[in-house]
């Protein structure tokens, strides 16, 4: 009982291969109402009936979640996310490859106040990113790497938009040199390199602020 009542209060849960866990244990997490970071790595057991239980109560303290190499996350799981966590800045769904657009832009939709998006290899994203400016106005990082549908021409618009955005992607896209040298971009870069460039360009960004 007295370790229940910690772990209602828990801040922080990552759990790394989640190949064994199944829905029975993260509809446990609904119940974690404090939660500001969620991290689940290959999550491939996990279905959408779960995550739709696991985020059917609301989490406002939640700021950070990664859900990676699921394919149980669907477009109801990301419109449940977005009820649930309206506070969110953080979001990475790399390697979930049933997301589409539609369940993208209903997410985007409920959390204005999103920073990071890394969709790395979702595949079916493509016109989410039109709607970037309207429904994630803070956006400052984005992760499109080897989502071939994304367009150079919308890329260039949200980069226009927002100045500030940073945006990695690959030369699958096709990008011609015009683009390259107009977008902030990363090229190719694994999660890992994304992540210490993110950090690199917020310190030089204080540095030149103080």
């Amino acid at each position: 009982g007295e370790m229940l009542a910690e772990l209602l209060y828990l801040r922080r849960l990552r759990i790394q291969y989640c190949d064994n866990l199944t829905d029975e244990a993260i509809l446990a997490f609904h119940c974690l109402r404090y939660l500001e970071e969620l991290s689940l790595t290959r999550a491939h057991s996990f279905s959408a009936t779960g995550f739709v239980g696991a985020f059917s109560r609301p989490h406002h303290f939640m700021r950070i979640v990664e859900i990676t190499e699921c394919s149980g996350l669907d477009d109801v799981s990301m419109t449940a996310i977005g009820r649930s966590c309206p506070n969110l800045t953080d979001l990475n769904i790399s390697w979930c490859r049933n997301v589409t657009d539609d369940g993208m832009i209903c997410f985007m939709e409920r959390v204005p106040q999103l920073q990071v998006l890394k969709v790395q290899s979702v595949h079916q994203l493509c016109d989410f990113v039109t709607v970037i400016p309207i429904y994630t106005p803070s956006l400052a990082h984005l992760n499109v790497i080897s989502c071939s549908l994304v367009r150079e021409e919308d890329l260039l618009s949200v980069s226009a938009q927002l100045t500030d955005l940073q945006i990695a992607y690959n030369r699958d896209l096709g990008c011609s040199p015009k683009t390259t040298k107009m977008l902030k971009y990363f090229d190719v870069m694994s999660p890992r390199q994304f992540t210490i460039a993110n950090r690199l360009h917020r310190m030089s960004r204080s540095a030149a602020s103080a």
